[in-house]
């Protein structure tokens, strides 16, 4: 199941499952799913918990409606404001990336129906940084992941995203579920400022992966 390697992890595949999600650690859970219980581990997926409803029957969605993308903070983060733009422009961001992997073979609508399968996302884990004086091109989030030992100097650094997913079918009933964390390939100076562009290329990922997840969920069931 490929969806969300490392979001919202963000992979789905259907590989075996070993370890129980109750095991994991609760930390990493924002509270947007609710319901953690179902989620295990995915093999060979570092940092993938996932469930999907392999009963479910796929094939009857024809049309995808996203939910508005929410952002989480971390609990108690050292600097705690967030300017309007920036949660657009994560949020928007987020979602941009799903629209055009799924628009090309999806309706996408904005009302449920008998063949709409509803997907839920957040971003989560975003912990905020005090932005630039003037400085409106870059995100003022802490979003990397130390590659070196050292925590200072020129250890290199990569930009980091969490995220969780969630399907609903007509009902509103879950039929899939996601968490995962997903580093970027771009190697970053010690307190780099972020640009959408490197946490883009995390939710391009994860978007192109969910979108052949679901195509092979509806392939199954035909």
């Amino acid at each position: 199941m490929k969806f969300l390697n490392g979001l919202m992890a963000f992979a789905l595949m259907a590989a075996a499952w070993t370890v129980q999600a109750q095991d994991a650690d609760k930390s990493q859970f924002s509270g947007f799913l609710g319901d953690y219980s179902q989620l295990q581990p995915v093999k060979d997926r570092e940092g993938v918990l996932a469930y999907v409803n392999q009963t479910h029957d796929y094939s009857v969605y024809k049309k995808i409606r996203f939910t508005p993308v929410e952002v989480f903070l971390t609990p108690n983060p050292d600097y705690k404001g967030m300017q309007p733009d920036v949660l657009k422009q994560m949020s928007d961001g987020f979602l941009n990336s799903f629209i055009s992997a799924f628009g090309s073979d999806y309706q996408l609508v904005k009302e449920n129906g008998p063949d709409v399968l509803t997907i839920r996302m957040a971003i989560t884990g975003v912990q905020l940084t005090r932005p630039a004086m003037g400085v409106t091109d870059f995100i003022p989030i802490k979003a990397l992941y130390n590659l070196g030992r050292k925590a200072a100097g020129d250890a290199p650094m990569v930009a980091e995203m969490s995220g969780e997913v969630e399907m609903l079918d007509p009902q509103g009933k879950r039929v899939l579920a996601a968490v995962a964390t997903r580093k970027g390939e771009k190697t970053l100076k010690q307190d780099e400022q972020i640009t959408w562009s490197e946490l883009q290329a995390i939710t391009d990922y994860w978007a192109k992966n969910m979108k052949q997840r679901v195509d092979q969920l509806r392939d199954a069931g035909r």
